[in-house]
């Protein structure tokens, strides 16, 4: 597959997918902010392991879109990985989604996504918007072969 026509983009936009990894993902005003990077030092990589597969997803979701960072530099980073760096975001944001009335429902809370929005920090709005910019761009680059 040829190389990626859009590297600056590219990588501007991998370089924001790793810079909400050390915003706040939720935000409670004047009672918490949660970080994905605080949380990753809290449960360390070994309980990672015990998380679930969406949780696994989004921390790995970093790595891909450090690594799609540095080929986009190199000016060698296939279209198919920029996409990939994008899908996983939104996966593993729609799957939060869809499954957020589940998971309060088994903690005994009456809740669901909408109840949430308000809660969403600026991290999770720069994953989002960076990871589905990168899609796009994987997507409509007409230079592509």
């Amino acid at each position: 597959m040829r190389p990626h026509s859009q590297p600056a983009l590219v990588a501007l936009l991998s370089a924001a997918l790793l810079g909400s990894f050390f915003l706040p993902v939720i935000s409670i005003p004047l009672l918490m902010q949660i970080t994905p990077i605080a949380t990753l030092q809290e449960v360390g990589l070994d309980g990672l392991g015990d998380m679930g597969l969406a949780v696994q997803l989004f921390f790995a979701s970093y790595p891909l879109a450090a690594l799609v960072l540095l080929l986009a530099l190199l000016r060698a980073c296939p279209g198919v990985l920029a996409l990939a760096a994008g899908a996983v975001p939104i996966g593993v944001t729609t799957w939060a989604a869809f499954n957020v009335n589940d998971e309060m429902q088994q903690l005994g809370l009456r809740a669901s996504a909408l109840d949430f929005v308000d809660f969403l920090g600026s991290g999770a709005y720069l994953y989002i918007g960076a990871a589905l910019a990168l899609v796009l761009i994987a997507l409509f680059d007409r230079t592509r072969a």
